[in-house]
């Protein structure tokens, strides 16, 4: 049993909401996106025959493969996700961690030397994208969407958090602590400072990391099956006007999908922040402690130090 003041880390399941939708279900639905690509393919099977041939989970040996299939599929699209539609929201509208506390971001084609290369991939993701990038930079920018799912916060709680802010660094990273927080990737801090002090917070923030995954993957997997079906429309197996529908039916749920990953990516980012406020001192009070406390064994083996950690 844990001893008074000391903190029970949260327990985590072998198996875990994050796996389930992170990487389960946009893993099973691929391999029903590919099942669809082959019946349209096919001259002489249908979907319901492609379905039943080779995905008839009625028969129990073939389930376990096919979750097998499914969750090593859906890492593997977690992964093409996150270095996709992630980087894309980044560069884009900057992390939401800098953006929820006014630190602006340049812009999606302002970046550091070597220009050209990185210009280069950023095209190739705005264009790898299309179904998300063109309504989001009509939609998101020009009209101003972009403050329904990725605005910052208001003045006097910038103000509170950037003291915290530039405090936690300065008094975790010693000499380090000269640089302002803004020019630091002070998110690992708070994130790893948060789950050490405020397990209260820790299970919200878990569940927000496994629905803007499964977000993140599903607009991934969309924007897929956009460029399939463009490219089935392209070779004649689907009927222009019926492909026209399809398309810009999948280009609205991509770009709803995105919307809702960059909603819950802020609130994952602002939860730990608000924890932050929460439960880290106030830099003169923790100030205050750091300078009355004894040196280091000047007190009793056992005995708490004023900063509250146990020594000996």
């Amino acid at each position: 049993m844990a001893g008074i003041g000391e903190m029970t880390p949260p327990k985590q399941n072998p198996f875990s909401l994050y796996d389930f939708l992170g990487y389960l279900l946009p893993g099973a639905f691929f391999i029903y996106v590919v099942a669809t690509v082959r019946a349209w393919l096919s001259a002489n099977e249908t979907l319901r025959d492609v379905l039943h041939k080779h995905l008839n989970l009625a028969e129990p040996e073939r389930i376990l493969p096919f979750l097998i299939l499914a969750y090593l599929l859906g890492h593997l699209l977690s992964f093409l996700s996150s270095i996709t539609v992630e980087r894309y929201s980044i560069w884009q509208y900057g992390y939401p961690s800098k953006y929820l506390v006014g630190m602006g971001y340049p812009g999606y084609f302002m970046v550091d030397a070597p220009k050209f290369p990185r210009i280069v991939l950023r095209l190739f993701i705005f264009v790898l994208l299309l179904p998300i990038s063109v309504p989001d930079v009509i939609l998101g920018r020009f009209l101003r969407m972009r403050y329904l799912y990725a605005k910052g916060l208001d003045k006097p709680l910038v103000d509170i958090l950037r003291k915290k802010l530039d405090f936690l660094v300065e008094h975790h990273c010693g000499h380090l602590g000269t640089v302002p927080a803004k020019d630091t990737d002070f998110f690992r801090l708070v994130y790893h400072y948060v789950l050490e002090h405020a397990p209260a917070h820790v299970p919200k923030m878990q569940n927000y990391v496994a629905l803007y995954g499964f977000l993140r993957t599903q607009c991934f997997l969309f924007v897929v099956s956009w460029w399939l079906v463009k490219a089935l429309t392209g070779v004649g197996r689907l009927p222009t006007s019926r492909a026209n529908a399809v398309l810009g039916l999948m280009a609205l749920v991509a770009y709803v999908l995105f919307m809702a990953f960059v909603k819950f990516y802020r609130r994952f980012s602002l939860e730990a922040l608000m924890a932050l406020v929460a439960v880290c001192p106030e830099g003169d009070d923790a100030k205050h402690d750091r300078d009355v406390q004894p040196p280091t064994g000047s007190h009793e083996p056992g005995k708490e130090s004023p900063s509250g950690t146990r020594r000996g």
